[in-house]
């Protein structure tokens, strides 16, 4: 992948081939190809404008405007946000029922969370913008911000690139204790203390102040509201609608009191399509318990989430329990206090789908999994089904990382495809020097061998000699071959400074680093032109490769 004098913008933009750099999926590799043995779980996207129009309209008809309330509170929020003027009147066209969506969703991460949240709503933010252009239903980005989640230690992470190039992971002070983030008690002062870590680990520069300088928490911001603020701030005024399911909750009581009357029954076709799945070779990520029911339920709207169950003689419990005696005393219940419940990973799905309009979800590799799972689940209850899509797959570098992986003579795509447990590439060296060595001290002179082979102390004493002058040069010649490869600029430590940007901590990229390493030292405008050329109808890993000489 050599861009050297190629007149492109900042980024350089390099879309590798499908089976070429990581792994993918087999969802995201038969969707995007059309063709495989997941399209018998998952359909592929429309082949054409007429055939996306046809799906939108579809949608469209079951649009219906969220009650008063609700819709309110959704409209309230991208206020409360900044989340900028597009963003509010499509919410405002949204709970109108006035428009369709193009949906993705993520825990809200500490400072906005990984690349991969990123990547996943540049992905629904393009698509949306493709399908409103066919002049049919508007159509405008959604993302599903998981606050109802309640995995603090997955969510608080801020992966960053210091100035040394070195990964650094901050976290804030908190203890998970089983409540959704949304009510995530923090200390006075507690996000201060990761945004000034933040500044001392990226480069003191104007740039990196411009771009980090508007992310200072307010005093009293919570953990949720700062994450969206954050994860908007790289999009700017991108027209995306923030929902925050605790927003939707009083309409949601129908559906949760579905989850618990037809759980069982949904769990039931979720297992039969994971043993379906994995059959064909396919990942199966969801098996739920026997008895087991899609949703949580709390003791009191802020508490902890208990998971649920059917026991054999019919009672409700909650971690062994008995929460109702029967199922549909827990149904009403929860029906009448939707604050008192929230879906699990399957439940979720079935929420947002019945009070959305949703085209098209847009996906990770485990989600569109089970996204494959649940489907099959709400087709068996008679619910249609969004389409799901594979969110797109990017790595971005810059001009020192292309230059150290060049000098192994490998480009970013190959490096990636190598794998993050590959050490540093050996290459072929001039030999002539170890061969001369391995020559003279395989020969030595007549008087030499006439005195070893003389026997005495004399010949014993001029063996052990040799012995260790052989042993000497075996272990110098380790030290030449690793100067000689420091002399080319082949070193391990270099290959591993490469490394460490292509899989910080050993980890993907997308899913360590947060997106502030890079727009710090190259600016929000040079990311947001990166994200802009993230569609995920498109095969193929993209590389952005960044030159912070570019404007």
């Amino acid at each position: 992948m050599n861009l050297r004098g190629v007149s492109l913008p900042n980024p350089r933009i390099h879309r590798l081939a499908p089976d070429a750099g990581p792994p993918t999926s087999a969802f995201a590799r038969a969707l995007r190809a059309r063709e495989g043995d997941a399209l018998e779980f998952l359909p592929p996207p429309p082949a054409d404008e007429a055939a996306w129009r046809t799906v939108l309209e579809d949608v469209a008809s079951r649009a219906r405007p969220l009650p008063e309330d609700v819709a309110a509170a959704i409209v309230e929020r991208q206020v409360a946000l900044g989340s900028g003027a597009r963003a509010v009147e499509a919410a405002r066209r949204l709970v109108r029922g006035e428009a369709v969506a193009i949906v993705t969703g993520q825990q809200p991460g500490l400072f906005g969370g990984p690349l991969l949240t990123a990547h996943k709503l540049a992905g629904a933010v393009h698509l949306a913008r493709r399908l409103d252009a066919l002049e049919g239903p508007a159509v405008v980005p959604v993302f599903w911000c998981a606050s109802e989640d309640h995995d603090l230690d997955e969510a608080n992470r801020l992966g960053v690139l210091d100035r040394e190039g070195v990964a650094r992971l901050l976290r804030v002070e908190a203890t998970p204790d089983g409540r959704s983030l949304e009510h995530v008690d923090l200390a006075p002062g507690a996000l201060a203390e990761v945004y000034a870590g933040l500044l001392d680990a990226l480069p003191d520069t104007p740039r990196a102040h411009a771009v980090v300088d508007p992310l200072q928490p307010a005093a009293a911001e919570g953990f949720v509201a700062h994450a969206m603020r954050s994860l908007l701030h790289v999009f700017g005024d991108a027209g995306i609608v923030v929902l925050d399911p605790f927003d939707l909750l009083p309409a949601a009581g129908p559906t949760l009191a579905r989850l618990v009357r037809d759980g069982a029954r949904i769990h039931d076709r979720i297992r039969e399509t994971g043993t379906r799945l994995r059959a064909a070779g396919l990942p199966a990520p969801l098996d739920p318990e026997l008895g087991s029911l899609p949703l949580f339920v709390r003791d009191a709207e802020d508490g902890p989430r208990l998971r649920v169950g059917v026991e054999p003689d019919g009672q409700v419990s909650a971690r062994g329990e008995v929460t109702a005696p029967d199922l549909e005393t827990m149904a009403a219940r929860v029906e009448a206090n939707p604050r008192l419940a929230s879906g699990n990973v399957v439940g979720r799905v079935f929420v947002q789908n019945a009070l959305l309009p949703v085209v098209a979800y847009v996906a990770g590799p485990t989600e569109i999994a089970y996204q494959a799972q649940v489907r099959a689940a709400a087709l068996d209850l008679g619910l249609p089904f969004p389409l799901a899509l594979p969110r797109p797959e990017a790595t971005w570098v810059d001009r020192k990382t292309i230059d150290r992986l060049g000098a192994f003579g490998l480009d970013a795509g190959a490096a990636l495809a190598r794998g993050a447990d590959a050490g540093a590439p050996q290459r072929a060296t001039d030999e002539r020097w170890s061969q001369a060595m391995a020559e003279h001290l395989a020969t030595w002179p007549a008087s030499v061998i006439d005195l070893v082979e003389g026997g005495g102390r004399a010949g014993e004493a001029m063996g052990r000699a040799l012995d260790r002058l052989r042993s000497t040069w075996e272990k110098a010649e380790a030290s030449v071959r690793a100067g000689q490869a420091a002399d080319a600029g082949m070193d391990g430590a270099r290959y591993a400074r490469a490394a460490e940007m292509l899989w910080p901590r050993g980890r993907g990229q997308d899913r360590f680093l947060s997106p502030w390493s890079f727009a710090a030292r190259h600016g929000l405008e040079a990311l947001r032109a990166g994200l802009g050329a993230l569609d995920p109808l498109v095969p193929g890993h993209v590389v952005f490769e960044l030159d912070p000489a570019a404007p």
